[in-house]
């Protein structure tokens, strides 16, 4: 059976679940949040720039600063540890990434990996089988490493319109590692000298702390590596990738460029010697690592955010699924009582024995129950029709007086013989659909003379408020029942009398009536004290 705007309670629910979530997992900022992410993206990676360029210059003017320590044990620990921190980088970036800039985190990823792999091979396998220090090998393996790693981020950074990675160009970049890798392998000795240096020991204790012996295929082979990482740097602050918690990922491709400045003049990597150059190697890493950790915290954040959306989308279905069945429980509930008067009565009068006065009689009563049904099938009707995004008003200009008068007239025609009282001395016109505005009040009406004692008095009262007027249903009757009080607006939901029991009826006429005047621009809202009464009221906006 088809419950009557139901199904637009059920797409409300998943609908607020669906935007609660996504309020709490938005990737994608708005055109300030972006210029402030933006400003203060650039703001840190200058500052940290700036730092960096002030370090090397002391480093360069003040020899006791800088230094360079063989330790070939405390190295290899060094150079591992970067790599598996490098690899949950690239795992994280790889997995979580910004869904804004997906393409572009997943060369940065690719980027990460390579750094990851190649330190865990040359920092930590190759010394293994290897034990002697052949640093030209460690720095053309160091090179090709870096400038591979270096490549990937840059495409995904700096590339204006950045290429999917797709396998193949993803095998490509892993083949060029992989090429550049085994021609440091096997070729270093035949390639151009790096550095003349013989004794890695000895130079580590040389006064001014320094390698010695840089040659220019060095300079210039290392220029490479920097190139990638200051146009990647670049790029990832042009084209304002600082969503969210990434102002880290600015700082990290600085220091990345700072480190790759500094190993031009103090190399190190995949070496048994420390310099001032892995200290920006550590920091970079640090903060990446930093930023990776907080990344998986906001992801985690947000995954409770969906979860805890579904949870209530679930509760709000297994709400309404009870609905359906109370709807449908109330439904026949409500009909079975006038249908079985009607059958009685028309039993009656199909006797023909009936007088005069009792034909009147039972020609009233039918049409009593005739009118309750009616009703039913109105609140019905009315309640779908409110669902429904096409629900129409017709907002004229509208005399508040004629609305009470009929509203009155409709609480003394009702069951419990209820003095309907009318206090009106407002002259001014509303901006309202006058019959359903009407239908409000009869609601409202009808409902104070269902929930109070027989003879209770009700109470209609307007008056002028600014540019409002305020227009209120009140009654003299045990108020509303404390565990009621947040509930009654809802669908479906009914409220006790004045002895604790339900009421008759399928619970549609408090909301339908909030929904009008929330279609007004009003807000329907109630004032009760236990045993003291309650008091419905609203305002609409004056039309003059």
């Amino acid at each position: 059976m088809y419950v009557p705007g139901t199904d637009g309670v059920v797409g409300t629910a998943r609908a607020a679940g669906t935007d609660r979530a996504t309020n709490r997992i938005q990737l994608t900022l708005d055109a300030p949040a972006r210029v402030y992410q933006f400003t203060r993206a650039r703001s840190l990676a200058l500052a940290t720039a700036v730092l960096v360029v002030v370090w090397f210059a002391a480093i360069l003017l003040t020899p006791w600063i800088r230094f360079v320590i063989y330790t070939p044990r405390a190295k290899t620990g060094f150079d591992v540890s970067l790599s598996i921190l490098s690899l949950f980088v690239a795992l994280v970036l790889a997995l979580f990434p910004d869904e804004a800039e997906r393409d572009r985190f997943r060369w940065l990823a690719l980027g990460f990996a390579i750094l990851g792999i190649g330190g865990l091979i040359f920092g930590y396998l190759a010394p293994l089988f290897d034990s002697t220090d052949d640093l030209g090998q460690a720095m053309y393996c160091s090179l090709a490493v870096r400038s591979s790693a270096l490549l990937a981020m840059a495409i995904g950074l700096a590339a204006p319109d950045v290429p999917v990675l797709d396998r193949p160009r993803l095998i490509s970049i892993g083949a060029l590692a992989v090429a550049l890798s085994a021609v440091a392998i096997l070729f270093a000795n035949r390639l151009p000298t790096l550095a003349r240096v013989d004794d890695l020991a000895e130079a580590a204790r040389q006064s001014d702390a320094t390698l010695l012996g840089l040659s220019s295929a060095h300079w210039l082979l290392s220029a490479v590596p920097l190139g990638l990482a200051v146009a990647a740097a670049m790029g990832l602050i042009r084209h304002g990738m600082s969503g969210p918690g990434q102002s880290w990922l600015a700082v990290a491709m600085v220091l990345m460029a700072g480190s790759q400045l500094h190993m031009m003049f103090w190399p190190s990597a995949f070496s048994p010697v420390l310099t001032t150059a892995s200290i920006l190697r550590l920091a970079f890493t640090l903060v990446v690592v930093l930023g990776a950790v907080f990344a998986l915290r906001g992801v985690a954040e947000e995954r409770a955010a969906v979860l805890a959306a579904e949870r209530e989308l679930g509760a709000r279905m297994a709400e309404l699924a009870s609905l359906r069945a109370d709807f449908t429980a109330m439904v026949a509930h409500e009909l079975a009582a006038p249908a079985a008067v009607l059958k009685g009565y028309a039993a009656m009068l199909s006797t023909g024995s009936l007088d005069h006065d009792r034909q009147k009689e039972a020609a009233a009563a039918i049409q009593d129950e005739a009118d309750l049904i009616a009703t039913l099938i109105e609140d019905v009707r009315t309640a779908a029709s409110a669902e429904r995004e096409d629900f129409s008003l017709r907002i004229v200009p509208t005399a508040v007086a004629p609305l009470l008068r009929d509203a009155a007239a409709y609480g003394r025609s009702l069951p419990g013989d209820h003095p309907v009282t009318l206090s009106c001395d407002v002259q001014a016109r509303v901006m309202a659909d006058p019959e359903r505005i009407g239908q409000v009040l009869r609601n409202l009406v009808s409902n104070a003379c269902k929930h109070t004692p027989p003879g209770t008095p009700v109470a209609l009262r307007a008056e002028e408020r600014g540019d409002f007027v305020r227009i209120e249903v009140a009654d003299e009757g045990p108020g509303i029942h404390p565990d009621d009080l947040g509930r009654i607006f809802e669908k479906f939901s009914r409220g006790r009398n004045a002895v604790g029991e339900r009421v008759p009826g399928v619970g549609l006429g408090l909301y339908l009536s909030r929904r009008i005047t929330q279609s007004h621009g009003a807000t329907l809202g109630v004032e009760s004290t236990p045993g003291q009464g309650a008091a419905f009221w609203f305002e609409v906006t004056r039309s003059d």
